[in-house]
């Protein structure tokens, strides 16, 4: 708006010029409030426009954190059921081993039994022979004679 100057009119200033002067301000200023309400309002509907994004991508995060939480806690319990179950496991395998062992022995000290009966058996055995071969030899020898 640039300073106007308004010519003097005989009782002061010309009463058409001062008229136009306000009309002609008052349609610049319409024009520029028409302007800036039209920017206002472009700009409200970019701002709800960016609000709408903004809830939908919140929504999408809380969603993803939920899901990370419930993954994670997942994790842990199949952590936690993997390490449970690898330590029966091996408790289990320790226990079976003991046993093995305690049967392997237990095998061991029959078969140990088993060659002392055998042994005694062929000594036995060995005896009966010698007394069959001594009682055929003098069965033999009180033949002869």
């Amino acid at each position: 708006m640039a300073k106007k100057r308004f010519r003097n009119a005989m009782s002061g200033y010309n009463k058409d010029e001062v008229n136009k002067y306000i009309d002609n301000m008052m349609e610049q200023y319409e024009a520029k409030i028409a302007e800036k309400e039209a920017t206002i309002e472009e700009l409200s509907k970019k701002a709800a426009e960016l609000q709408l994004a903004y809830d939908e991508l919140k929504s999408k995060e809380d969603a993803l954190v939920k899901e990370k939480a419930g993954i994670t806690k997942a994790l842990i319990k199949a952590n936690e059921m993997s390490d449970q179950i690898i330590k029966e496991a091996k408790e289990q395998a320790i226990k079976e081993v003991g046993e093995l062992e305690v049967r392997a022995e237990e095998e061991r000290e029959k078969i140990v039994d088993i060659k002392r009966q055998l042994a005694t058996l062929q000594a036995s055995a060995a005896k009966l022979l010698e007394k069959f071969v001594e009682n055929l030899d003098k069965t033999i020898g009180s033949d002869e004679k």
